[in-house]
């Protein structure tokens, strides 16, 4: 550890107070270190009253003089620091262990989330106030729930359905039962149209068609066809289903 020399001090034959200008001795100095005077004697420091006011023993033997030369002379050298620091460590670590090694984070922000990646600082879970819970990518609030557990944000929103699923949803509704036959509306079955087993009625009370062919053997049904045809089916014990239209005037 360097000696330290900032500034200069003034002394007073036969008296231990030695004081300063320029000097910073509450921080740079320390009990039971060594002043080297400005007579080229070596006294203990016995006490440190300010940046710029110290004493000594035994008492100064030169000639009084001001804006004198000096050393302080560390005799614990880097064993002092290294209690400095861990006296800092200690007084640090009361935070860390009163806080996240509790479990316990301060709230934060959207660009600053409460808990947060080092590498990634605006994304992350966020603790914004009382009974609020977020969770946070890129610095916006993607999803947070409410005391209540009601949630809100993008993740809960219902995303719009691009052109092309639209068209395709379109299609496969239309190819289920032609709307020529049914018209375009789902209440829209017209009353001469016989669905007879293949409808049924949804909760809303709309007839609704639906293809179903037995799967036992020796089923038979019909089938209705147009306005003057109807199909008879059956399934033989082999699982074949066979057919037959009948054309009715």
């Amino acid at each position: 550890m360097a000696w330290y020399r900032a500034g200069t001090v003034a002394v007073t034959n036969n008296s231990n107070v030695v004081t300063g200008t320029g000097t910073s001795w509450v921080d740079a100095a320390a009990l039971g270190e060594t002043f080297l005077g400005p007579d080229g004697q070596s006294y203990e420091i016995t006490s440190i009253v300010s940046g710029v006011s110290l004493r000594i023993s035994p008492n100064y033997k030169g000639s009084t003089a001001s804006a004198q030369s000096y050393a302080i002379m560390p005799t614990q050298g880097y064993l002092r620091d290294l209690a400095a620091q861990a006296a800092a460590l200690v007084a640090s670590y009361q935070a860390v262990r009163d806080g996240a090694g509790a479990g316990k984070f301060p709230a934060g922000a959207a660009l600053a989330p409460s808990l947060r990646a080092a590498a990634d600082e605006n994304t992350g879970i966020n603790l914004p106030g009382n009974d609020i819970l977020q969770l946070v990518t890129g610095g916006v609030v993607r999803l947070q729930i409410a005391a209540d557990g009601t949630p809100t944000g993008v993740m809960v929103e219902k995303l719009p359905i691009s052109v092309a699923a639209q068209t395709a949803l379109n299609s496969l509704a239309a190819a289920c039962i032609a709307l020529n036959m049914v018209g375009a509306g789902p209440d829209q079955v017209p009353a001469v149209q016989q669905l007879g087993g293949l409808a049924f009625m949804d909760q809303l009370g709309v007839l609704t068609p639906m293809q179903s062919h037995p799967a036992e053997s020796r089923s038979v049904w019909t089938e209705f066809v147009s306005n003057t045809s109807l199909k008879l089916c059956m399934r033989g014990d082999d699982g074949v289903v066979r057919s037959t239209t009948w054309t009715m005037g």
